[in-house]
Parts: structure tokens; C-alpha cells; sequence
């Protein structure tokens, strides 16, 4: 395959992961995920695999081979997987799922390296851009942390039966914020750069129907939020954690939002939709995309972007 600068991935309940060109809206490849729906995607770093999430396994293709085949499985796995990621260097990847199982897996061997057992679904897993510690939102409202140098986790925010259950949750790439947004579409935001001393959050009412994703901007200044309200919404970010006044991204034909992801120079945002397209917004424009990308059959949920340019500075 000849070298690409820039790689989309999207993927959903039909079955099919699509490459496409962002520029050009070209889908130049379609992978076959057979036996199960998409619910998380990842590009490793340097752009040459793709991990994708489904029902009780995690399977990892070679974006610069031809086959439609991955060329590792993980499979030893209960119900959904909600989250997958790569570590930096490949030397790991990590899962999160609905039978509340966060894991390590050795890319070398396929095996598990090492596994938390918690008592309710990961729903979302962001790995710190130290590499060495994994965030984790939960289905009873918990937000926490697992040190993997030292192999233990600690709590962040406990919120059990009192609101709702966490959706999704990030970390900006500078490590001083994390955000998370829950079933009722609230958003809270921690200063975490003192992981010993972590104040209360702001929180936010941001959209007003489910949260689906939250997630930040490569240059730390804007949040973006999802929802099942048919809408996207980018929102200004203080120091503090406070959120400024949102700017809002929706269409006629536009159904629940699922995922969104960033362009490294932060101008531009993807998004994943229940109406099976997905759409790239100017984040300075609100009133239509600037982009449409109509293949899939069903609901997009997931998108992964790459950028040549991004290995030398920026990985979310």
C-alpha cells in the first residue's frame, strides 16, 4: 500500500471497518468484522495497525497489508468490549469491558500480562501520556485510576447510585485535566495533574438527553461532548476545568452522535452517527459540515484518526 499521510477509521453495527481519505472523502479500504459490531477503534502510533473492539474479542489488522484477516485475535474475553488502546511503542495494548475486566495484553505473545477486576462494566479506559497509568469510567458512576508501575488503582470520584453511569471519559495531553461525561449527559472536569491531590470537579450540564463522548482538543483548549440529543458540542476550557460557552454541531438527518475525534491542529472534528455517516466540522463554523462520509449501512459508534505529522508530537 503506498505511503498515507492521513487515515480515518470508522465503524459500527454493520459489520465493516472503512479507511478513508479525510481530504477527499475516498473510502480506499474496507475491512470485514465479521460476527460482531465495532465498539471501539484505535491507530497505533505509527499508523501501520488498527485495533478494533467487539463482542468477546479484540482483534488487531496490519493497515499496510492487503489482507482482510487480523493478524492477532485476542479472545479469551466476556460480553462486549467497550474500549481498546495502544500503547506508545506497541508493546501493549489495553481493554476494558462490560464484565468490569480492565487488561494489559503483551503484543508479542497475545497473552494477558496483567488484569483489574472491578464490580461494574468499563465503559471507557484512557491511558495518561506518561504511558504508565490507565483512567477508567464505570457503569455504577466511578471514576478511577490503576497505576500499572505499581500495579494498584485508586479512586477518583465515587457517584453510586446517585446519578448516572459513566459513558466516557479523557485525559488532555498535557495531563493536568480529565473529563467525564454520564448517562444524563452531565460533565465533570478534574484537575489531575497531582494525582495525590485531586480537587472536586467542575461539573456541567451539557446535553439534554444521554452522554455518549467526551473527549479533548490536541492543544488542551476545547472539550468535545456527544449525546443521543442529535448533537455535538465543543466547549472553551479554563486552567481550572471550568467549560465556556458551546458551540453546537447537528444536521437534519443527524441521529444520536456516538464518538468524535479531533484533527491534530484542533480546527477540525469528526463525529459518528446513529444515521450511519460521519462528518468532519470546522470548529469555528456551526451551521453545516464541511465533509460528509456515507458508506456504512448502520450506526456509526467508533472513529480512530491518524496523522503522519502527529508522531512527533502529539498521541491522545
Amino acid at each position: 500500500m503506498p505511503e498515507i499521510d492521513l487515515i480515518l477509521a470508522t465503524a459500527g453495527f454493520d459489520f465493516t471497518i472503512r479507511l478513508w481519505s479525510p481530504l477527499n472523502a475516498t473510502c480506499f479500504r474496507t475491512l470485514l468484522h465479521r460476527d460482531s459490531q465495532v465498539n471501539s477503534l484505535d491507530i497505533s502510533h505509527d499508523g501501520k495497525h488498527l485495533a478494533a473492539a467487539g463482542f468477546e474479542q479484540v482483534r488487531v489488522y496490519d493497515i499496510t497489508a492487503s489482507s482482510q484477516h487480523p493478524f492477532i485475535t485476542y479472545d479469551k474475553l466476556n460480553k462486549n468490549v467497550t474500549t481498546v488502546g495502544f500503547q506508545r511503542m506497541k508493546q501493549w495494548l489495553y481493554t476494558g469491558g462490560e464484565d468490569g475486566l480492565t487488561c494489559v495484553w503483551d503484543m508479542r505473545t497475545s497473552a494477558c500480562q496483567r488484569k483489574l477486576k472491578l464490580d461494574s462494566p468499563v465503559n471507557s479506559v484512557v491511558l495518561h501520556p506518561n504511558q504508565s497509568l490507565l483512567f477508567l469510567g464505570q457503569g455504577n458512576g466511578m471514576v478511577s485510576f490503576w497505576d500499572l508501575r505499581m500495579d494498584k488503582s485508586e479512586e477518583i470520584f465515587s457517584n453510586k447510585g446517585r446519578v448516572g453511569s459513566v459513558q466516557s471519559i479523557a485525559v488532555n495531553n498535557i495531563a493536568t485535566q480529565l473529563a467525564a461525561i454520564d448517562n444524563k449527559g452531565m460533565v465533570r472536569v478534574w484537575r489531575v495533574a497531582d494525582l495525590s491531590a485531586i480537587p472536586a470537579p467542575f461539573v456541567e450540564q451539557c446535553h439534554e438527553d444521554r452522554g455518549l463522548k467526551c473527549t479533548f482538543s490536541p492543544d488542551c483548549s476545547t472539550l468535545a461532548t456527544t449525546g443521543a440529543d442529535t448533537t455535538a458540542r465543543i466547549w472553551g476550557v479554563t486552567e481550572e476545568g471550568e467549560l465556556g460557552a458551546g458551540h453546537v454541531f447537528t444536521c437534519p438527518d443527524q441521529k444520536w452522535v456516538w464518538d468524535a475525534k479531533f484533527s491534530t491542529d484542533s480546527q477540525f472534528l469528526f463525529t459518528g452517527s446513529s444515521d450511519g455517516t460521519v462528518r468532519l466540522w470546522d470548529s469555528l463554523r456551526t451551521d453545516s459540515p464541511k465533509q460528509e462520509y456515507a458508506a456504512h449501512q448502520r450506526a456509526v459508534v467508533s472513529i480512530a484518526f491518524w496523522d503522519r505529522e502527529a508522531q512527533t508530537f502529539y498521541h491522545e
